[in-house]
């Protein structure tokens, strides 16, 4: 009996721990299902994170790469210089003759100095171009220099976009009529006519701020005719072959700079009308500058207030001609230019001042007004200039079609100096007499 209870006792014993057992090992297998999957989603989390992590670095190193490959080709497209070996003549320089060697040397030249591989070559922080402005890109003969014409027109013709108070003295109608009667003869300026103009220049502008002045001189280039010409005003009388060769340098990262004997702020009104040039690009002769409460004290001695304005005063600097002009250049731009032009003896030191660089190789231009057909041109003089050119190595530029094509554009006529017609009225009354 014990002995039956003890066997029974034992089998149930041995069947709970096999049960035990059992439910152990079906836990651990359980849990290990679980570690497994667990790691399985952490595996594909990670690999769907470098995935995304490998796209955004692809798609971040593709969009670099393509900015940079813009950004660089638009650098290389603002950095691109001037193809000189292949221009279109008809378009760079329409009105030129195209058989023109004056142009040929001028673009050989410019293609030596800004051609890296050539011995020549410079760097364009020192292609430096200075250009005269009467007669050398704009017409000096129209009766005149176009600063006097101003200077007559509104004295003399006071035109409607001239102020309603303005009054010149009995004295300055006097003097500016001299002066006209003069020109229009035909005849040479006196001394005692160069002063006074130099008086009136500034006399009857004076009080006006640099702004209202540049009005004036924009206002009297566009509404008043070229005299001795039909179709152009004096604000459309410059040379279309200059402009154009203006241009072509700009092109080839050359500084281009006015240096005119002609006043500074006449020049910075009216040049700019015809071409982009900066106010600190443009060397002439200087005006005064007067603050308007500063009365009879010295400017250094007198502080401005905040309601004053800077105007006009007098009188004239020295004059920016002939070796005035060299000098100007060195204490403005600090550098010799390579290439300069000009028309006149007031104009020979800046060209020899180019052309006898001692850094770069430099080249002056005489532009030669020979056209007596399309402008008022003096042989006789034309002859001694082409002498002195030969002298000195520059390069002529001709007015004639020997090398521009045209002068002023179509539409526009040569007709007569006031001069002139009063000498064939002479000439006919003599005749009938």
């Amino acid at each position: 009996m014990s002995q039956t209870t003890t066997s029974s006792k034992g089998g149930k014993t041995l069947r709970a721990a096999l049960v035990s057992m059992l439910v152990l090992s079906l836990t651990m297998i359980v849990l290990l299902a679980g570690c497994a999957n667990n790691q399985a989603a952490t595996n594909e989390a990670s690999s769907d994170a470098a995935a995304t992590e490998t796209t955004a670095e692809t798609t971040e190193a593709t969009e670099t790469t393509e900015t940079t490959a813009t950004t660089e080709a638009s650098t290389e497209a603002t950095t691109t210089a001037f193809d000189n070996n292949n221009i279109d003549f008809a378009v760079t320089f329409p009105s030129w003759n195209a058989d023109s060697e004056s142009l040929k040397t001028l673009v050989e030249y410019v293609k030596a100095v800004t051609d890296e591989s050539s011995a020549d070559y410079v760097e364009p922080a020192d292609r430096i171009a200075t250009f005269d402005m009467d007669g050398t890109i704009i017409c000096e003969k129209a009766p005149f220099y176009i600063d006097w014409c101003m200077l007559l027109n509104r004295v003399l013709d006071n035109p409607s976009y001239n102020e309603a108070d303005y009054t010149p003295s009995d004295e300055t109608v006097k003097m500016c009529q001299d002066i006209r009667n003069t020109i229009n003869a035909g005849e040479k300026v006196t001394a005692e006519q160069e002063e006074n103009k130099g008086k009136l220049i500034t006399s009857e502008f004076a009080g006006m701020t640099p702004e209202e002045y540049h009005a004036h001189v924009r206002s009297f280039a566009e509404s008043v005719d070229a005299v001795g010409f039909e179709g152009m005003t004096y604000g459309q009388s410059f040379y279309k072959p200059m402009l154009e060769v203006i241009d072509y340098l700009k092109a080839n990262d050359f500084d281009v700079w006015m240096v005119s004997a002609c006043e500074r702020e006449f020049v910075r009104a009216l040049v700019p009308t015809v071409f982009d040039i900066a106010p600190d690009r443009i060397i002439g002769t200087d005006v005064a500058y007067v603050a308007t409460g500063e009365g009879d004290e010295a400017y250094d001695k007198y502080n401005m207030g905040q309601d004053e304005d800077i105007v006009l005063g007098d009188p004239l600097g020295q004059e920016t001609g002939k070796t005035g002009k060299s000098i100007a250049i060195m204490r403005e731009i600090g550098k010799r230019p390579i290439l300069a032009f000009g028309n006149s003896s007031g104009d020979y030191s800046m060209l020899n001042f180019a052309q006898a660089n001692p850094d770069h190789k430099g080249m002056g231009v005489l532009v030669l007004c020979d056209d007596a057909e399309r402008e008022y041109g003096d042989l006789d003089r034309a002859k001694e200039q082409t002498e002195e050119a030969n002298k000195e190595g520059w390069t002529l530029f001709h007015m004639s079609d020997q090398d521009w094509a045209t002068i002023y554009g179509e539409g526009v006529v040569k007709t007569a100096l006031p001069g002139a017609v009063e000498a064939e009225e002479e000439v006919e009354l003599a005749e009938a007499a």
